[in-house]
C-alpha cells in the first residue's frame, strides 16, 4: 500500500499550488489551504471566480461569507464583480453590533464548536435579499448549514454558493443552491487510511 502523497496541487489559472498534508489534532490529515496573507493567491480566485459566476448567469444582490480565511477572497471577487458592499459573519460579538443574531458552526478545520454573530446593520443588507455565499473550502458543509439557519433567522435566499476548493465530496449544490468551484482536493481521513486505488 502507498500512503498519501505530502503534497496535494491544485490549479488557480497560471498558478500550481503545492497543498500539505496536515495532521489535525483528532489524528485525520487533510490538504491545508489557507488564503490568508496570499495576496496573488485570493486575486487570482477571485477573478476566477467572477468569471464563473457571470457565466453561470445566477443574479443575485449581495455575497456573504464567514470570518476569518476568505474575507480577502470576498473583496477580490467583490471588486471583479461590482458589487459595493459584502456581508461577514463575525465569529465574535462586537460592541457596535445592535440586535445581534447568533448562530453556532461546526467546522472540521477548528477543534471547537464556534458561533457567528450578525449586528442588525449587516443582517439588513441580507434580508428579503438573494444571497452568493463565498468560502474557501466546502468540506463537512457546517458553514453552509449555519448560513442556511441564517438565511430562515434573517429572511434571505441563497441562490449561489462560490468556493476556491471542495474537499471529500465534489459538491454541485447544496440545499438547493447551485455550488461553484475552481477544484477539488480528496480528504485523506485517518492517518492509517490509504488513498483509493486507481
Amino acid at each position: 500500500m502507498t500512503a498519501w502523497p505530502q503534497a496535494w496541487p491544485i490549479q488557480l489559472g497560471q498558478l500550481t499550488i503545492d497543498l500539505p498534508l496536515t495532521a489535525m489534532p483528532d489524528g485525520s490529515q487533510i490538504y491545508a489551504f489557507d488564503l490568508m496573507g496570499r495576496a496573488i493567491w485570493n486575486e487570482a480566485a477571485g477573478h476566477l471566480l467572477a468569471e464563473r459566476i457571470a457565466a453561470s448567469g445566477i443574479a443575485f444582490d449581495v455575497l456573504l461569507t464567514a470570518e476569518a480565511k476568505a474575507i480577502a477572497l470576498v473583496q477580490a471577487l467583490a471588486q471583479h464583480l461590482g458589487q459595493d458592499d459584502y456581508v461577514v459573519a463575525r465569529k465574535s460579538l462586537k460592541v457596535y453590533m445592535t440586535n445581534p443574531i447568533e448562530l453556532d458552526i461546526t467546522s472540521i478545520t477548528t477543534a471547537q464548536p464556534q458561533k457567528f454573530y450578525l449586528g442588525q446593520a449587516r443582517y439588513n443588507l441580507l434580508r428579503g435579499r438573494r444571497v452568493c455565499v463565498v468560502d474557501d473550502v466546502i468540506s463537512t458543509g457546517g458553514t453552509l448549514m449555519a448560513f442556511q439557519e441564517m438565511a430562515r433567522l434573517v429572511g434571505f435566499e441563497i441562490v449561489l454558493v462560490a468556493c476556491v476548493l471542495t474537499e471529500d465530496e465534489p459538491r454541485q449544490e447544496f440545499g438547493g443552491a447551485p455550488v461553484l468551484a475552481l477544484d477539488h482536493i480528496p480528504f485523506p481521513g485517518q492517518r492509517s487510511e490509504m488513498p483509493p486505488t486507481v
